[in-house]
């Protein structure tokens, strides 16, 4: 008697099969929904954050870092106030929130192995670098110091150089 003879897609159709049998994590991508940022405007030179803290557990991080990270993109000056909530120097659009929001996802929230948002940011207490931890597949890796980013000239620093003492 002859053994069976398959096809090509019917292998690889019963092998993926066995996959999610054996593997029901595997089967299910769980997609991870952020909250847009709320933005409310305090006056006329400030915007205010109402959610703030609530995308910051829901990233898992401490809002200290997120705050350093947006003021440092922003090159502006904020505070968090007792409710909370952060209140940015400067009129912001939460378009360009919400885009600073997913470079600071993408690079101190999200597993570069498996794209997980299981992750956790330590700070090595002896190198002072920043290290995310996967929960999901156990990789870590360091991430970059939070440093000032592109700060544009305004009207107020061109002034300030040309009323300069020389």
């Amino acid at each position: 008697m002859d053994p069976p003879t398959y096809t090509y897609s019917q292998l690889l159709n019963r092998v993926v099969d066995l996959l999610h049998q054996n593997n029901p994590e595997l089967t299910e991508k769980r997609r991870y929904t952020m909250k847009p940022p709320q933005l409310m405007r305090v006056g006329t030179k400030k915007t205010l954050w109402v959610n703030f803290q609530e995308i910051c557990n829901m990233m898992h991080r401490t809002p200290e870092h997120v705050f350093q990270f947006m003021m440092a993109e922003l090159g502006t000056e904020g505070s968090i106030d007792g409710a909370q909530r952060l209140v940015i120097r400067g009129k912001f659009v939460p378009r360009y929130i919400e885009s600073l929001l997913r470079k600071y996802v993408g690079e101190y929230v999200t597993c570069q192995m498996c794209r997980s948002f299981n992750t956790t940011l330590t700070r090595d207490s002896v190198s002072r670098l920043y290290f995310v931890h996967c929960g999901g597949c156990g990789s870590s890796r360091s991430v970059a110091q939070i440093r000032a980013g592109y700060h544009a000239q305004t009207r107020a620093d061109r002034r300030a150089l040309r009323n300069a003492p020389s």
